[in-house]
């Protein structure tokens, strides 16, 4: 078989798709009658044939591909499903070319294929993966300016507005410097949790920073903001476990907006502003966004 060490490329080279697509590849050797020489992949399929394992009615544009593939010239490509071992029907896109002995004859035709389906499960892992802040499972910083942006675009058009709020830890950095990192992960861990616990299902919970959260509450108004803050500054002395003699705050602000909202970064500015007049001693009072 031919020497494909050259064209290996580092992950962290690829774009995203070559990556789902390495992840979801399957690879046959198949003779020219047809014969099942070799199969790596994910799974195995049920049959000793390519035509055992491709439903009949694929059957002439199976033997097309191979065909047209083991003449030697350019690539094929062909898209098939394949029986799973199990009978599960598989879509799978295949490009074909020969294989040629020292001679110059063709022997076999190797076909290397993407499962879509697996393709599509990677990328949703993928996506979860980036979108999911490792530690707490929480929405990260992108993704939650993602959902601000479609929330804001919403509020817009259909003219309803809402409230983002945003919340610090006091007294987290002392945990870090006297315990360690590990110490502190567990309380972030154990705030994600009781801030999740407080907040309904169509509310997004975002860890923003390292010790920073951010809830969007679609629709709501400034006073069951107030509600969701006070409860949420009670909740977490009480219900996130810190060491030794540490107590956990919650310093909390927000601001509301509207179809009048400038820009996502404005709504975080502002609220980074309300929480930070909260930390200062001040009360705890709406901000309202300037419109254009």
């Amino acid at each position: 078989m031919p020497d494909l060490s050259r064209d290996v490329v580092p992950v962290s080279e690829r774009p995203l798709d070559a990556v789902l697509d390495a992840a979801a590849t399957l690879t046959a050797v198949v003779t020219l009658d047809g014969e099942l020489a070799h199969w790596e992949g994910a799974w195995r399929p049920e049959g000793a044939t390519w035509f055992d394992v491709i439903p009949e009615g694929e059957h002439f544009a199976a033997r097309e591909a191979l065909s047209r593939a083991a003449s030697g010239g350019a690539p094929v490509e062909v898209d098939l499903n394949i029986r799973a071992s199990g009978g599960e029907l598989r879509s799978v896109s295949w490009t074909k070319r020969a294989l040629t002995a020292p001679a110059g004859d063709v022997t076999y035709v190797i076909a290397t294929g993407v499962d879509t389906a697996e393709r599509a499960r990677i990328q949703e892992q993928l996506h979860d993966l980036v979108d999911r802040d490792a530690l707490t499972g929480l929405l990260t910083r992108r993704r939650f300016e993602k959902e601000l942006e479609r929330h804001v675009a919403q509020g817009r058009r259909y003219g309803f507005g809402g409230v983002l709020i945003v919340l610090d830890l006091n007294g987290f950095r002392s945990i870090n410097e006297q315990h360690g990192p590990r110490a502190g992960d567990r309380v972030l861990y154990g705030v994600a949790q009781t801030l999740s616990n407080r907040l309904r299902e169509t509310d997004l919970l975002a860890r923003i920073g390292g010790d920073q959260f951010g809830v969007l509450l679609p629709r709501a108004k400034p006073p069951e903001a107030e509600r969701v803050c006070q409860a949420l500054e009670d909740a977490i002395p009480e219900e996130a476990r810190a060491p030794g003699d540490h107590r956990i705050e919650a310093i909390v602000g927000f601001i509301p907006f509207t179809e009048t909202m400038n820009s996502v970064d404005e709504a975080l500015l502002a609220a980074h502003a309300a929480m930070y007049a909260v930390k200062a001693g001040r009360p705890r009072h709406v901000r309202r966004l300037r419109p254009l």
